[in-house]
């Protein structure tokens, strides 16, 4: 029996075989890994568009446009190209790097699909996270020039660094559409990475101050994404844009390693499956698989809702077990019909394949959030009130005083709290 931490929400639905026997329709072969699949147009039969779906592969150093069958219909090459992980906005002509580029294999990070604009969102963990805008018809073209060819001194180094600068650090993202009306924001890309800077094993440190430069990045970010406002592509479109970003102090980086699965869209708000791998290296320590939600003001009707993350975002814990065995880390996860969540576990100490599908009631998160806000406003000295200064940097709103996580107080019962930037 198995759900939100500490509490029975939810069902085992099967411990996974290695192999399901299966027929396959069509396929379609990559020379290199593939990191991202994603599949636009076939929600969209009855609506006068092609209900033929239109798919999109992200591998290593190339991304893959096919049409029906699974027939290739565009490729482009994105690597490998010469890059250093300690260059520093490589693409701008004004900045000089001293040290020596090698032959680099691009990842792709993010496949995000913006269909009002057209556009395909490409990035990859060459030159720092940096993104394409490609044509969603035909991938082959670039839709938007950026940076541009002229007015690159308009062009600052955190709005090229975008996904996270590693193979094996995580990207996740999701296009996010506003009303496009007035002062609102039209597209914006909410982007959430693992840090890669100083102190962590991604980082090729060489001990020198220029180090502190590529500390800037947030885990979580909501960018621009209006094509016809280039001078805030990719930039933290809110005013000010610190309400835009989640960042964690650096002192607290090493207890909070973020490790992120995906996010997508439920109902009026926006949601981020992801890891914290804090204490996966310690003797018996498991990682923590987390559900955050987060008030984006793009989706739905909820007009009070703050749109700032230094408000809206509130965290709890997600567990799956089977008898004595916890599946402790999150691998993947889908928002499925009738309210409910599905997720995928694994046993990290058991190896691979040991693997088990957990269902969740949308309803029962919800309830579980709304008791926690309300829990902090009522008992203003509860034990169960954590103030967080020393994890995120910055300032805002706060539920009595300070930002907060309420932790359960049984042993074994996760936490979830509000984390304010």
């Amino acid at each position: 029996m198995m759900g939100l931490v500490g509490i029975s929400l939810g069902f085992l639905v099967g411990i996974l075989p290695a192999v399901l026997a299966m027929k396959l329709e069509d396929t379609f072969r990559s020379t290199m890994p593939t990191n991202n699949l994603l599949v636009v147009g076939s929600s969209q039969q009855g609506q006068g568009l092609d209900p033929q779906p239109q798919v999109y592969v992200g591998a290593v150093n190339a991304v893959y446009q096919l049409g029906p069958g699974l027939r290739l219909e565009a490729r482009v090459k994105t690597g490998p190209v010469k890059d250093s992980a300690l260059c520093h906005a490589s693409q701008l002509p004004q900045n000089n790097c001293e040290h020596p580029r090698r032959w680099t294999d691009n990842y792709n990070k993010l496949l995000e699909a913006d269909r009002a604009q057209g556009l395909l969102v490409v990035c990859g963990s060459v030159h720092q996270g940096f993104c394409q805008l490609r044509a969603l018809a035909n991938i082959s073209r670039l839709a938007v020039q950026f940076p541009p060819a002229a007015g690159t001194d308009l062009v600052f180094p955190s709005m090229l660094y975008v996904a996270a600068n590693h193979p094996e650090a995580s990207t996740v993202g999701l296009v996010l559409r506003g009303p496009g009306t007035g002062s609102d924001p039209g597209s914006r890309l909410l982007v959430a990475t693992t840090y890669t800077g100083l102190g962590t094993r991604y980082f090729p440190t060489n001990n020198s101050r220029e180090d502190l430069r590529f500390e800037n990045t947030p885990e979580i970010a909501i960018r621009a994404l209006d094509t016809g406002r280039l001078s805030r592509l990719f930039t933290y479109d809110i005013n000010p844009s610190e309400d835009n970003v989640f960042k964690i102090k650096f002192e607290a980086k090493a207890r909070n390693r973020l490790s992120f699965v995906r996010a997508f869209g439920h109902g009026a708000y926006t949601y981020l499956a992801l890891n914290n791998d804090a204490n996966s290296g310690s003797k018996g320590g498991r990682p923590r698989s987390l559900l955050a939600r987060i008030c984006t003001g793009a989706r739905g009707p909820r007009g009070t809702e703050s749109r700032k993350l230094t408000e809206s975002y509130i965290q709890l814990g997600l567990q799956c077990s089977s008898g004595l065995r916890l599946y402790s880390r999150l691998v993947s996860v889908w928002a499925g019909p009738a309210q409910s969540l599905y997720g995928l576990f694994e046993r990290p100490e058991a190896g691979r394949g040991d693997t088990a599908l957990c269902l969740f009631g949308f309803p029962d998160i919800e309830q579980r959030i709304r008791g926690a806000r309300r829990k902090c406003f009522e008992e203003d000295h509860s034990q169960e009130v954590t103030v967080l200064d020393s994890v995120i940097q910055g300032s805002g709103p706060a539920c009595v005083r300070r930002n907060i996580t309420v932790s359960g107080a049984r042993q074994g019962e996760g936490r979830m709290g509000v984390w304010e930037v």
